[in-house]
């Protein structure tokens, strides 16, 4: 039968091993948070790029053979800058969703359909959204400020993308 001294020396070493094995666990965590927060500072500037280059395309007109090149290239980074945002899951799944809804908008007119008035504006705003987000997110310099911003639920840019979610723009001409 085990005393319950012996229990006691047990539960401490335990505990002491658990504690061992945690620390370099929270190190490990601790580096690739740090690492996500890099990402997302470097695509930022690209996805504020992307989706001000992709605003500048009238989609009611048909894409033209000129344009069909550049407008190829500017979906693809824009997608691969997405994934980079939202693959290793984020706390914005509102905006994560209105970016996903645009997929068809993107494969309609890439196929030569002009969007129809309703779908370019809803286009439109997304885009504009997302530009707008990248921007607020420009604020945040260190990394953990920007983990922060896309991964705790108590952070202010969770209200912050509701709210630019939420806005209606104006479509420029």
């Amino acid at each position: 039968m085990v005393s319950w001294k012996s229990k006691g020396v047990l539960g401490a070493v335990f505990l002491c091993g658990v504690v061992w094995f945690a620390h370099p666990a929270q190190d490990r965590v601790n580096e690739l948070e740090e690492q996500i927060s890099v990402q997302y500072k470097y695509a930022n500037p690209l996805l504020r790029d992307t989706v001000k280059a992709l605003l500048e395309y009238d989609f009611n007109e048909p894409l033209t053979v000129e344009n069909e090149e550049d407008f190829n290239r500017l979906t693809k980074q824009f997608w691969n800058v997405i994934h980079l945002f939202f693959n290793g899951g984020t706390v914005h799944t509102e905006w994560r969703d209105r970016v996903e809804d645009t997929k068809i908008y993107f494969m309609n007119y890439a196929n030569g359909s002009p969007l129809s008035e309703e779908e370019a504006a809803d286009f439109y705003q997304v885009l504009k959204a997302t530009r707008l987000i990248s921007r607020d997110l420009r604020d945040y310099t260190e990394n953990s400020e920007f983990y922060d911003a896309m991964h705790s639920e108590d952070h202010e840019m969770v209200e912050q993308v509701k709210k630019r979610l939420d806005w209606k723009y104006k479509i420029e001409e």
